[in-house]
């Protein structure tokens, strides 16, 4: 049993990986301790997802990602404890404030290299905007660990809240922006339609990689998935959940894709200039290029990736040890 992909991921065609920019990246993950087979796998997620990025953007949209599957691989450990997830979670923040990492953590350190290369390359209010989402994803961290008490409450719309609320999803799509470097300003960004794009993005993002997860996750015992939820609260069996959840996303999808429209029309509405046009549609494209993307690259990547290995506290090692 796997995923199957809706038409749109099948038609898709992602861009090309910068050799040069794969060879940076993987010796700054080497730095930190970071350069594992799950690690560099995720980081050829970049060109799936930002098919149009520009040359110069590659290194640090490569890097990005390897620290989301660092981080997010201690962070959703079993064996990780929430006091644990909590502090180190709050640290980020102070990064993000502007503060050195208190701690030697390696996984500290390595944000603390991509949040300078951040300040560097974005222009303010991108930076402004990236940066809240970056806040919500560390601050809702605990509250995702939790979720695999097996009384923690838990319901389809709630986990989807979470998972929204979370920020990793917003700053894993604006980081289009960062890609092209077609930024969204404020009054554009929070048009109706693009808004809805969004969540539908998000919606399809979850749910691809849920049902990927909840292959892997059985292997563990973790439930936080909501195939594994489905099974529980509707008391089906893994196959009709399965598919339960393969048809919202399909669903989603469809959704999705017709959205362009009404983004069209909303500028028309809004009249807003060729030039805004331009950077709206971009927007869209963002939104498009994420779901399918993803999806895409799951296919191909996720069957591999697996469960992690080792002890999750690597990411803990003092930054002297790990490189």
């Amino acid at each position: 049993m796997r995923p199957a992909l809706t038409p749109h991921a099948q038609r898709f065609v992602p861009g090309a990986p910068d050799p040069g920019a794969m060879a940076t990246a993987t010796s700054w993950t080497r730095r930190f301790g970071a350069d594992n087979p799950r690690v560099l796998r995720y980081m050829t997620f970049y060109p799936w997802v930002h098919p149009d990025i520009v040359p110069e953007r590659q290194s640090i949209l490569a890097k990005i990602y390897a620290f989301y599957r660092f981080y997010d691989d201690f962070n959703d450990s079993l064996r990780s404890d929430l006091g644990t997830s909590r502090t180190i979670a709050h640290q980020m923040i102070r990064i993000l404030d502007g503060e050195k990492p208190s701690s030697d953590a390696a996984v500290l350190w390595m944000f603390h290299s991509l949040w300078r290369e951040h300040e560097e390359l974005c222009p303010p209010e991108f930076l402004a905007r990236t940066s809240s989402h970056w806040r919500h994803y560390f601050a809702t961290q605990s509250a995702y660990h939790a979720m695999s008490k097996p009384e923690y409450p838990w319901n389809l719309a709630d986990y989807l809240s979470l998972r929204i609320d979370n920020g990793g999803l917003h700053v894993a799509v604006s980081q289009g922006e960062l890609a092209n470097t077609r930024y969204v300003p404020a009054h554009i960004y929070r048009m109706s339609s693009l808004v809805t794009m969004r969540r539908l993005t998000y919606y399809c993002v979850i749910l691809t990689n849920d049902l990927y997860s909840a292959l892997r996750d059985r292997e563990v015992g973790d439930h936080r998935n909501p195939v594994a939820q489905h099974m529980r609260h509707e008391r089906v069996g893994q196959e009709e959940a399965f598919a339960h959840f393969q048809g919202l996303l399909f669903d989603y999808s469809d959704r999705l894709h017709h959205l362009p429209a009404a983004v069209e029309r909303e500028m028309d509405l809004l009249e807003l200039t060729p030039r805004e046009r331009s950077v709206a549609r971009a927007a869209a494209r963002n939104c498009l290029n994420h779901s399918d993307g993803y999806e895409a690259w799951a296919s191909r990547n996720e069957p591999q990736l697996g469960t992690p290995e080792g002890d999750p506290g690597i990411a803990l090692r003092p930054l002297r040890e790990a490189s």
